[in-house]
């Protein structure tokens, strides 16, 4: 990169012996080649660094095979060209200390292995003005000696990059917390008193990012200024993690789940990183061909040209046991596997509802996504009350635009209470609610929402009321059947030709409200011809309705990501569109 420099985070490789636990699990016979893979992909790439986020190998240094693991690892990492840093994990060090798992705790005679064969346990470097610096969780809240040593020196390092102007960032195995820095302590955190100690130093330090393993699942949180990655495993999906998919878990009780594998690559720019996921599907060496080059996820200058409408819960928390990790316990996990197929794809414009942002968690998740680049639109149904005035003025830094759905009968009222509101902040659009189904029809179970491109009545009543234009932006519908390129150019026109800004809403492919839509090639080819068209169309903010398939109920049909948040042909479709000719 010509302003900034690459690096790559690889985290949980657990290599062991190919015979190792096959019978439970298959796909142990895959850890050493699998991660011979992610070495040939990082060896594509050009970076500054790798660093390993922990968990290099699985057998504890209780265990007999450790050492023979230790040396699987090495003769992997060995074909890598880049420098590689590591950092300490549970399964190369010992746990953390807990009072609720019997896996032997970190001890001060599990580090001549692990410092023999990688280096230090903890130590920093600079790549530029950028100061990188590796940490072992482990041994926090143990009182061993090396605990105090460290806390020490970490201090003392982060205190002296930041009074130097250098921008900070953090490697971790186990993250701070995976929710909330409140939550209560279980296998995949860090437990107080030092999970306060380490967020008040990312805070007086500024510090910049921190990149944490031991999930084996995507994960961003924020933290005050610090944005906080979990980074998938390189090897197996922990399967308690399949709780947050609504279908049944995948091979072996969700553990064999390859789309969910691989590496974050991250791009240090002047005064800003991006973490861009990239997926391994769990190739092994030599790769098969990958739905998806590489080249396309990593190529800098583009941008998904349409934005989607996320109808499934993304900020919701799933409460699951973990049995015999979290035996006494409950962990309270948000899916993030959708934020990462959105990231993967840069779709930047997100649609939601405005319930979405009605709790403090809804808002915060919204203002931590807004950090990193990511815009919202929110819509609601009826005439606005107080209540949604309030709501939207909260969050009227964080939202480009609200979207009020009402029956054209009720036009004239909500122009009456936008005129009572304030929300100069936000910019406000409408659209009418119409029935789904053919006209003559005596009732109308479903509908839809959005003007029509054809002499639409709704639309020339709403203009006449709304002289003073209060409304800059007019919601369109394109129906699945018509033509997207010329439903979105005519709606395009319209609205230029009223003064106003189009918000045009495509429906993804759907059959009968109780017969499924499968054709995932017709789904990619509508998500294509959408983004081309809206690549033209510069004053149209486009969305595709929706993003995760819709499998139950009515209207069922694949989407761009199925209902185990995994990519469907859609999504690459799109990406390699938009990465070969940024402009489509």
């Amino acid at each position: 990169m010509s302003d900034g420099f690459r690096f790559i985070v690889v985290a949980d490789s657990h290599i062991r012996p190919p015979d190792q636990e096959v019978d439970a699990y298959p796909s142990n016979a895959l850890m050493v080649q699998r991660n011979k893979y992610i070495v040939d992909l990082c060896n594509r790439i050009d970076v500054a660094f790798v660093v390993h986020l922990g968990d290099i190998v699985h057998p504890l240094p209780t265990e007999e095979t450790h050492g023979v693991a230790i040396d699987l690892a090495k003769g992997v990492y060995a074909e890598l060209r880049h420098p590689i840093h590591f950092v300490a994990g549970n399964h190369d060090v010992g746990d953390k200390p807990n009072a609720f798992v019997a896996v032997p705790a970190v001890a001060e005679e599990n580090y001549h292995a692990f410092e023999e064969a990688w280096g230090p346990s903890y130590y920093s470097f600079d790549v530029g003005d950028c100061h990188f610096v590796a940490i072992d969780t482990q041994v926090l809240n143990s009182e061993l000696e090396r605990e105090h040593i460290q806390r020490a020196w970490l201090e003392s390092d982060l205190d002296v990059a930041a009074a130097s102007g250098k921008r900070i960032f953090l490697f971790t195995h186990y993250p701070p917390f995976v929710r909330d820095r409140h939550e209560n302590e279980h296998y995949d955190n860090v437990g107080e008193p030092a999970r306060s100690w380490f967020l008040d130093l990312l805070e007086s330090c500024d510090v910049e990012a921190v990149f944490s393993g031991h999930v084996h699942n995507f994960l961003y949180n924020r933290h005050g200024r610090t944005d906080l990655y979990v980074a998938p495993s390189t090897a197996f999906v922990r399967p308690d993690y399949s709780e947050l998919a609504s279908i049944a878990p995948l091979a072996e009780n969700g553990r064999d789940d390859p789309p969910k594998l691989g590496v974050i690559v991250v791009d240090v720019t002047a005064g800003d990183h991006i973490s861009r996921p990239v997926r391994s599907f769990g190739a092994t060496f030599p790769a098969k061909t990958l739905p998806m080059a590489v080249e396309a996820a990593l190529e800098p200058d583009w941008e998904s040209p349409v934005g989607v409408t996320l109808r499934h819960g993304w900020t919701s928390v799933t409460e699951f046991p973990t049995a015999g990790l979290d035996e006494f316990n409950r962990k309270q996990i948000r899916n993030d596997a959708l934020i990462l197929a959105l990231w993967e794809a840069r779709i930047n414009d997100l649609r939601i509802p405005l319930t979405d942002v009605c709790t403090t968690a809804g808002r915060n998740r919204v203002e931590a996504l807004t950090a990193r680049g990511m815009r919202f639109s929110v819509f609601s149904a009826g005439v606005p009350n107080p209540n949604s005035f309030t709501t939207v003025r909260s969050i009227s830094g964080f939202v480009d635009r609200w979207e009020i759905i009402v029956r054209p009968d009720r036009f004239a009222d909500v122009l009456a209470s936008v005129a009572g509101g304030r929300t100069e902040d936000v910019n406000l659009a409408i659209a009418p609610i119409v029935p789904i189904g053919p006209p003559d029809a005596t009732a109308h179970h479903f509908v839809s929402a959005g003007f029509r491109i054809d002499n639409d009545p709704h639309l020339a009543a709403l203009l006449e009321l709304d002289a003073s234009r209060a409304f800059g932006n007019l919601v369109f519908h394109v129906p699945w059947g018509n033509d997207v390129a010329d439903g979105v150019t005519r709606s395009n026109a319209i609205a230029r030709e009223y003064g106003r800004r189009a918000v045009v809403i495509i429906d993804l492919p759907a059959n009968s409200e109780s017969s499924t839509f499968d054709d995932d090639e017709a789904v990619a080819s509508h998500a294509v011809t959408a983004a081309r068209v809206a690549t033209s169309a510069t004053d149209a903010a486009v969305f595709l309705d929706a993003f995760v398939d819709h499998d139950r109920g009515y209207y069922t049909r694949h989407g761009l990501i199925d209902r185990a948040f995994n990519p469907r042909p859609a999504l690459y479709w799109l990406i390699e569109e938009s990465a070969a000719d940024p402009g489509l």
